[in-house]
């Protein structure tokens, strides 16, 4: 990015406090990042994006009587790069981390933002496009089952995920393979435990063993001895780990 070349930003936050201090760290550390205007809710926020068409914008998830989200909900292709900005909220967390997008923790820890900045520099020079992950997110947080999608990346393209679609998920070192229901097999730098908190206890998603989740929508048939074994419907079958045995049961009497 060249030394003139600025990132028209807006900042929303109903705390006129943190609005104060996230703009005194990025004038500091990142002058490229031209705050163009600051809104404390929802529809204040709009209406400033309507009007000044940012290129980013840091936002508040949690906020009086509309959240972040319902912001971002007003478009069906959001037109800028977003950072959340967050206290602890565990499954909101969890959703951003799964969709790869960027969030900072109050208070701001000063090289969190700065990673968060130089991933929003380069996705506007390259002019990356991360809406599809935006809308995913949103989508993911308005429903606790497994009927979500997620994002497996492969080279220049992102391919979109029907969880539904997903038999089994095998952890291999730092990757996981994704097998679908039509046979083909992707591979994603996630590891198991970030499917596990991402899918949740209420979807039909269960892990049983150290290597393997699987979707109990569909096995075929199992085994209740010892071994306790499963067979899905591509006819793979899976040795399940003694203790996962009650859950695992208790998922099919819930599919049933």
């Amino acid at each position: 990015m060249n030394n003139t070349a600025t990132i028209k930003t807006i900042l929303v936050d109903d705390e006129k406090n943190s609005r104060e201090v996230l703009t005194k760290l990025l004038e500091k550390k990142h002058p490229e990042i031209e705050i163009i205007g600051e809104a404390s809710n929802v529809e204040e926020a709009y209406q400033l994006c309507i009007k000044l068409q940012p290129q980013l914008v840091f936002l508040d998830i949690q906020m009086p009587q509309a959240n972040g989200f319902n912001l971002l909900k007003k478009w069906e292709e959001i037109p800028f790069e977003v950072i959340f900005v967050t206290s602890f909220d565990q499954f909101a967390i969890t959703a951003i981390k799964f969709n790869a997008l960027d969030y900072l923790l109050k208070p701001i820890d000063i090289k969190e933002l700065e990673v968060a900045v130089e991933k929003v520099i380069k996705n506007v020079t390259s002019k990356i496009n991360q809406n599809h992950q935006v809308i995913n997110l949103i989508q993911s947080l308005e429903t606790n089952t497994s009927d979500k999608k997620f994002a497996i990346h492969s080279g220049e393209k992102v391919k979109m995920i029907n969880s539904t679609d997903v038999q089994v998920i095998k952890g291999d070192g730092r990757y996981c393979q994704v097998i679908l229901n039509s046979g083909e097999t992707l591979i994603t730098p996630k590891n198991l435990k970030d499917f596990e908190d991402y899918f949740g206890e209420k979807s039909s998603f269960v892990r049983i063993s150290k290597s393997h989740i699987i979707n109990a929508s569909y096995i075929k048939n199992y085994f209740k001895g010892e071994p306790f074994i499963i067979q899905m419907t591509n006819d793979e079958t899976f040795e399940v780990a003694r203790r996962k045995k009650p859950e695992v049961l208790m998922k099919l009497r819930g599919n049933r």
